[in-house]
């Protein structure tokens, strides 16, 4: 049996939850201060991007000319940076959500099958309930455009899984 799954899940739900009830919630001021607590401590994401975009290979031209002309819009336009990370957020914690509820789900499940499948609807049911959450929160909203972008994280997570299984069971003797 897999110890720590059911943690996981209580602290990631309680996370989700606690990040949803923030009213008025904004990434871009989240990341000044982790910003700034890196640059106090002599680490500076600004430079570690510049550093990796000059190392990019000469056939990656096109790519460090994108990178440059979209940290100079997003400098311009914020509102597109912040809707762009918080988008992102949403795909990421919902990836690990479902990764989470599968960890706990197949302990008590033995077809692995099934436990991606309930996992799938346990992480459906939190997107929804998260979002009917945000709508009695002020300066929130629950949108089911959200839902289906938290529905692009659990989908992931989804095929990572039946991806892993599959592989399993066709390389176990």
């Amino acid at each position: 049996m897999k110890k720590g799954a059911g943690p996981l899940v209580f602290v990631l739900l309680l996370l989700t939850y606690f990040l949803s009830s923030i009213p008025g919630l904004g990434v871009l001021p989240v990341f000044r201060q982790v910003n700034a607590f890196l640059k106090s401590i002599d680490i500076s994401v600004s430079h570690l991007v510049y550093r990796i975009i000059d190392r990019l290979p000469e056939q990656l031209g096109p790519a460090r000319t994108l990178t440059e002309d979209f940290l100079v819009y997003a400098r311009a336009n914020p509102v597109i940076l912040e809707f762009l990370l918080r988008k992102t957020a949403h795909v990421v914690l919902f990836f690990f959500i479902t990764l989470a509820l599968f960890l706990f789900i197949q302990q008590y499940f033995k077809n692995p099958w099934l436990a991606a499948a309930l996992s799938f609807l346990a992480a459906t049911l939190v997107a929804v309930l998260d979002e009917s959450h945000q709508s009695f929160v002020t300066g929130r909203s629950g949108n089911v455009v959200d839902v289906a972008i938290d529905m692009v994280g659990v989908t992931a997570a989804i095929m990572l899984i039946l991806f892993a299984l599959s592989l399993a069971r066709r390389y176990r003797y």
